[in-house]
């Protein structure tokens, strides 16, 4: 663009003339500036908008997500509400104050947090208190209150990965392992391989430790080649509350089931020891086998000794230790008189025989024996070669249960 310069305006007063020019020169010289900073501007690109520019703003961000110095867009005073105060906006950033009602933080503590909204009445979002523990949120169309979940921390993610990561039970707290009739209880659970876990057996499988169901734990610590266990142990406790224990050695095998006594068990055992010096005497005729006598018992831990019947009824099944003591002051010298355990009044097996060398004896006779519970065992003597009835003056006897 040319700027065109006017012709000096002449007239015959001098004066007015260049008074007239002189303004004239001046807006030339204006326009002629104003010329040169069009064209700088026009030839000057950067401060221009371009369209692709344009497009990029309009398509910006226009609803506020944080308030314009980049803080929180919505302030939480304490006893307000998390939820009242965004339930009704959209995406927004938001600060909680110590003491808010619905803040999953602690009291004292504040939070901050970014909510994100598709739809009305509908968020979710996440937050951090200032003490670092994460949360995420959400409420629904029709909710009154807030739902906050607190987010893992990485001292408890430690936790968990240290813990205990191989199952030993279902996922609904069942067995892992469970036996039916028929399948060996022993080697299907070495055929689980390494690792600990639960079991249920029934009663009629095999190499149980009795025929009652049982429940119990395993525990192998090493596998072959083939994936079966080598070494472990197992404890098993049946429905009437009796526990066993197996263990497995690659190099012994299976040591068999063992079953643990309690304390219980130990002071509920049969032992009875009579010694009545004054009431244990009777008569026995030749040949006639004649009960023992034993008077007043001084131990009767499980009050299974009956007096007037000189019996003993047994409330367990074991093995027992039996110890019969008798004396007489006139047995006949070489006679052979036979001393017995009777159950439930007939004889069972016979302790001994007595063969006195003098008149005036003392016979001391031991059996080893298992008895069921209900079992009634009474004594007798019957004497042989003696020629005539003989007094037992007196008898002892001491039960004691070995198992």
């Amino acid at each position: 663009m040319e700027i065109k310069k006017p012709k000096s305006f002449e007239v015959n007063d001098k004066a007015h003339a260049d008074l007239f020019n002189d303004m004239v020169n001046i807006l030339i010289e204006n326009d002629t500036t104003l010329l040169e900073q069009l064209i700088g501007h026009t030839n000057e690109t950067d401060p221009h908008a371009t369209k692709a520019e344009k497009k990029k703003w309009n398509e910006s961000q226009i609803y506020k997500i944080t308030a314009d110095n980049g803080k929180q867009l919505i302030n939480i005073p304490e006893n307000g509400s998390v939820f009242d105060a965004i339930k009704d906006k959209g995406t927004c950033t938001f600060y909680a104050a110590p003491g808010v009602e619905d803040s999953p933080a602690p009291a004292n503590i504040s939070l901050r947090g970014l909510q994100i909204v598709g739809q009305d009445n509908i968020g979710a979002g996440y937050a951090v208190d200032i003490a670092g523990n994460a949360y995420s949120f959400y409420y629904n169309f029709g909710h009154s209150a807030i739902r906050w979940t607190k987010l893992p921390s990485n001292a408890e993610r430690n936790k968990w990965n240290e813990g205990q990561l191989s199952k030993i039970t279902s996922d609904n707290g069942g067995v892992v392992l469970s036996v039916f009739e028929g399948e060996d209880l022993l080697e299907k659970m070495i055929s689980v391989g390494a690792g600990h876990g639960t079991f249920y057996v029934t009663g009629k499988a095999l190499n149980t430790p009795t025929t009652r169901s049982c429940r119990g734990m395993y525990h192998f610590t090493s596998q072959d080649s083939s994936g079966k266990g080598t070494f472990g142990w197992v404890i098993a406790i049946d429905y009437n509350n009796y526990m066993y224990t197996n263990y497995l050695d690659l190099n012994l095998g299976w040591q068999g089931w063992k079953q643990v006594l309690t304390v219980e068990d130990l002071s509920n055992v049969t032992f009875v020891d009579t010694y009545d010096q004054d009431n244990s005497s009777v008569s026995a005729a030749e040949n006639v086998p004649t009960k023992l006598n034993f008077g007043e018992t001084r131990s009767d831990d499980l009050g299974e000794y009956n007096r007037s019947r000189s019996e003993i009824t047994l409330k367990n099944s074991g093995l027992f230790l039996i110890r019969l003591y008798v004396n007489s002051n006139n047995i006949a010298i070489g006679s052979d008189s036979i001393l017995s355990c009777y159950v439930n009044g007939s004889e069972y097996q016979r302790l001994g025989n007595w063969n006195p060398v003098i008149s005036s004896s003392v016979c001391v006779l031991y059996l080893q024996q298992k008895f069921k519970a209900g079992d009634k065992l009474t004594f007798y003597i019957t004497p042989k070669n003696t020629g005539r009835t003989i007094t037992v003056n007196r008898a002892y006897v001491t039960l004691s249960q070995l198992r």
